[in-house]
């Protein structure tokens, strides 16, 4: 894995300068978070364009409910089998945030990139972050990053002086499934047909 260039990204609304980019790159994470007022999309795009990452993994639905599809044994207008199972937000609740994320996932799928849809709150779940105040104030944003930076390879590298926000964090738990994934040895929700998460 250490060869590999992975990105864990937290995706906010387009000009809100909510979204993140956890990078691992030669064993070392770092972090990039676009500017308010800045078109997050454009700035992944860019992101992606300049380091050429082998693997995405997205805070955002990949896909809509397989109802729309006519997928078979999938009837519910609003929710996919993943988000069922994970408690996770309605793809169609997210509307335009859901569009966005899948048209950065085509656009980097012809650059030859893979993209997988994540879940940080259910890894943060994993992680037992809620008894730390998960989502919480400053002191329970460092006390979570800590933990999560603790149960790295000591051989790897990040800065907690960088995760300045639970946006960052969140990248570094998208980050930290997309690591997990390229192990194999992560989990994964939902229909293959129809939409899965990679915890």
């Amino acid at each position: 894995m250490q060869d590999k260039i992975i990105f864990g990204i937290d995706f906010g609304s387009k000009l809100s300068g909510n979204t993140v980019i956890a990078i691992f790159k030669d064993m070392r994470i770092d972090f990039l978070d676009v500017d308010k007022g800045v078109d997050a999309d454009t700035f992944i795009l860019n992101a992606v364009k300049h380091y050429s990452p082998e693997v995405i993994f997205i805070d955002a639905p990949l896909s809509l409910p397989g109802r729309y599809a006519g997928i078979k044994n999938c009837d519910c207008y609003n929710f996919r089998h993943a988000d069922k199972e994970l408690k996770a937000m309605s793809p169609m609740f997210l509307g335009g945030l859901t569009a966005r994320a899948i048209r950065i996932k085509d656009e980097c799928e012809k650059l030859g990139i893979e993209v997988r849809e994540t879940y940080p709150k259910a890894q943060s779940t994993k992680y037992d972050l809620q008894k730390l105040g998960y989502k919480g104030n400053k002191l329970a944003l460092r006390l979570c990053a800590e933990k999560v930076m603790d149960s790295m390879h000591p051989g790897i590298r990040v800065c907690a002086k960088e995760i300045i926000s639970w946006h960052h964090l969140d990248a570094l738990l998208a980050l930290v499934s997309a690591m997990c994934f390229v192990q194999g040895c992560g989990q994964v929700f939902g229909r293959e047909d129809e939409g899965q998460i990679f915890i």
